[in-house]
Formats: C-alpha cells, sequence, structure tokens
C-alpha cells in the first residue's frame, strides 16, 4: 500500500463510512438538541444582559450604543470555546478506538492508503463538529438583526474559528495515533488546547515580573517640590477645616522634566499570546466601516469584546510612551473646566461652554490595528495541525515498525 497516495473515491469511501458511524445513534441528535438548546440560552442570557446594561446606563440609539457587536462577539467566544472543547471527542479516540475494535486493521487491508484513511477521518470529524457550529448560526442572525454586524463580518470570523476547529481535530488524530488508549490521547488533546488558550495567558501575566526595565521619561506636570507644597496645602486645608474643599492645584506651574520608573516591558512578551485562538479569532473579526479610525470612541459605545482584545494586544505590543502628560489631568478637578481625549488618549481642555483652554504637547502614539497579527497565529495553528497529520499518517503505514506492547491490530 502507498502511504500517501490518493483519490477522491478512496478518500469519499472514508469520510461516508466515519459519517455513517457517527449519526447511526440517536444521541448524535440528543447532542444536538442539547447544544441548540445550551447555545440558544446563553446566547438569550447576553442579549438580556446587554439590554439590561443599556437600559441601567441610560443609552440607547441616541448615544450610538447597539448592543448587535457585544451580543456577536459573546456568541463567538462562546461558539469557539465549546467547539474547541467538542472537537477533542471526535478525533482523540478515531484510530485507537478502530484499532482497539478490530476495524482499523480492516481498512488498511483494503487498497486504501494511510493518507485515505486520516484525511477522511479528518473531514469527518470536522464535518461532524461543523454541524454543532452551524446550529449557532441562528442566534448569529439574531446579533446582525440589533444592528452593526454585516454578513461579511460574519462570514470571515466563523471562517477562522472553522479552521481553528480543524487543527484540533488534526492535532487529536495525530495523539490517537501514537497512544493507543483512548482516554490518554483525549486527554492530551484537551491539554493542548489548554495551553493554547489558557495557559498562554498565564504566561503572559506571570512573564510581566520578568521584563520590568527602568525608564526614563519626559514628563509634562509638576515638578517632585511643587507636588510637595502642593500636597502639603491639601493637609493643611483638611486639618484646619476637615470639611473644606481642597485647594485647586497649581497648574499654571506644569512644566517639562525627567524622571526614571521601573516599567513593565510587556511588548517583550506580548507574542506569547499570539498563537492564542481568541486571540487570532478576534485580530481576523473585519470591524465595521469607520471603527478602526476611531476604536477607542467604537468599543466604548458597542463594548464589542473582539475589538476589545485586538486593540488590547496591540496596545501590550507598542514599546512604553516616553513622554507622559500629567498636568491636562489636573483640570479635572477645577471648577468650570472639562477635559476630553481623543482616540489615541491626547487630552485636550476646554471650559464648560466648550472654549478651548489648552491641548496637551505629548503626542500619544496610536494603536495601529491596521497591520493584522492574526496569520501568524493561525499559521502556528496550521503547522501544528500539519505536524499531528503527518505523524499519524505515518503511524498508520503498512508495514507496521515496532508496536506498543499489548496493541491491537486486528
Amino acid at each position: 500500500m502507498n502511504t500517501w497516495a490518493m483519490s477522491v473515491s478512496g478518500l469519499r469511501t472514508v469520510v461516508e463510512l466515519e459519517i455513517r458511524q457517527r449519526i447511526r445513534s440517536k444521541r448524535w441528535i440528543w447532542a444536538l438538541l442539547g447544544w441548540f438548546l445550551l447555545t440558544g440560552g446563553l446566547t438569550s442570557l447576553v442579549i438580556w444582559s446587554a439590554t439590561e446594561m443599556v437600559r441601567i446606563n441610560g443609552q440607547g440609539p441616541s448615544a450610538g450604543f447597539q448592543a448587535g457587536p457585544l451580543a456577536f462577539g459573546l456568541i463567538t467566544y462562546l461558539v469557539l470555546g465549546l467547539g474547541l472543547m467538542i472537537a477533542p471527542a471526535f478525533t482523540a479516540t478515531t484510530i485507537n478506538g478502530d484499532r482497539a475494535a478490530g476495524t482499523l486493521a480492516t481498512l488498511q487491508a483494503t487498497r486504501l492508503s494511510s493518507l485515505e484513511i486520516v484525511l477522511g477521518k479528518l473531514i469527518a470529524a470536522w464535518l461532524a463538529a461543523a454541524v454543532f457550529l452551524v446550529v449557532a448560526l441562528p442566534f448569529i442572525a439574531w446579533s446582525m438583526v440589533l444592528g452593526n454586524i454585516s454578513l461579511w463580518q460574519v462570514a470571515v470570523t466563523f471562517a477562522v474559528v472553522f479552521a481553528e476547529v480543524a487543527v484540533v481535530c488534526a492535532i487529536g488524530l495525530g495523539f490517537s495515533a501514537m497512544f493507543s488508549r483512548a482516554a490518554g490521547a483525549a486527554m492530551l488533546t484537551y491539554l493542548t488546547v489548554v495551553v493554547l488558550s489558557v495557559i498562554t495567558v498565564i504566561v503572559l501575566a506571570l512573564s510581566s515580573v520578568l521584563v520590568v526595565r527602568p525608564t526614563t521619561y519626559r514628563v509634562w506636570g509638576l515638578t517632585p517640590a511643587v507636588q510637595q507644597q502642593y500636597q502639603d496645602q491639601v493637609e493643611q486645608t483638611y486639618k484646619d477645616d476637615p470639611k473644606a474643599n481642597p485647594p485647586a492645584p497649581p497648574v499654571d506651574k506644569c512644566t517639562w522634566f525627567e524622571r526614571t520608573d521601573q516599567t513593565t516591558r510587556m511588548d517583550l512578551v506580548w507574542w506569547v499570546v499570539v498563537a492564542n485562538p481568541f486571540v487570532v479569532v478576534a485580530d481576523a473579526a473585519p470591524l465595521p466601516p469607520g471603527a478602526a479610525q476611531d476604536l477607542t470612541k467604537y468599543i466604548a459605545l458597542s463594548s464589542d469584546p473582539l475589538a476589545g482584545v485586538r486593540w488590547g494586544v496591540r496596545k501590550l505590543s507598542q514599546p512604553p510612551q516616553t513622554e507622559i502628560d500629567e498636568c491636562s489631568y489636573l483640570y479635572e478637578s477645577l471648577p468650570g473646566f472639562r477635559v476630553e481625549y481623543d482616540n489615541d488618549g491626547r487630552a485636550t481642555v476646554t471650559t464648560k461652554s466648550g472654549e478651548p483652554v489648552t491641548v496637551s504637547p505629548v503626542k500619544v502614539a496610536p494603536v495601529n490595528v491596521e497591520n493584522p497579527i492574526w496569520p501568524w497565529g493561525l499559521g502556528v495553528h496550521v503547522l501544528l495541525g500539519a505536524v499531528f497529520f503527518w505523524g499519524a499518517v505515518t503511524r498508520l503505514k503498512i508495514p507496521y515498525g515496532a508496536l506498543q506492547r499489548g496493541t491491537r491490530v486486528a
């Protein structure tokens, strides 16, 4: 048998055989029904929570708030998380399960190649997992009705979700071929999912203590001496009259000076989460027209979790700002003034009537969300899945090499 031979008829035979075995039991229907009810219940909870948030915060169409992006993002993460959980169940036991039942040798005794057997099992498992994801589409349509979600956003986002599920299926197949015990293969597949989804975030958080570096800043604000004088005035005012209002900060004494602080350089370790499936999906999800130009405002109005994760990861990748404005916010404690921040965080001070007073001299570096990072993360996943797929094919080649003790062939 040629290990890497491929034919459409052989591949179709394996796919049909696998699908028939999976839908033979009525438990399949009950599993789909349970998934539909679970997804529907959680979706209803998400949309109800979004609606309540609008009511409690007093937001509405006049404020530009739409619950669609919030619901769509949370449902996408829900479907992705549950998809990553169910995918190992379809593949981590398929090869070692057939070997234990003595049916794998029957396939290998035919003209089917190892590639056709493994690829057919992968496609069948991916289709089975995709059915569960497709069941969630009605609730995605519901979030589209709520507003500001296009069909293009749904198509691209779920194409990446399906790709992530396919990768996990390939990893499960590899472990299923390498380990004779189904429990061990399933456990290692789930462990891989946990490492990619959860452990990467934990490693990023823990590594923050390893990247603390001294950084010299150029600060626009009150010098330490002036700051101390102001603090002394505040304390003296409270001593004289505990109910008195504190004195106004001396904003007229703001000036440039240098200060060296210990800074956590997350830009040195942010790449740890590039291969996180949730980051990959969030970064790949298209933004509505105009959102990229004012992403901060869009996130504030929509509470879009996908856009929030995209912005947060990009923010972590930026080196620390070498210029800091510590003066503009002092106007917030002065009566008659208002401080507003643009999309890049640059402050503008105006009077209550809207007359301009000052603009922050610190130019804040914008968060660039245009250059995608998701192809790198998805590329790592595809490479990982390809390695495990190759391992599964080579483990099924005929004739066998050395087998583990107690391994059943037929």
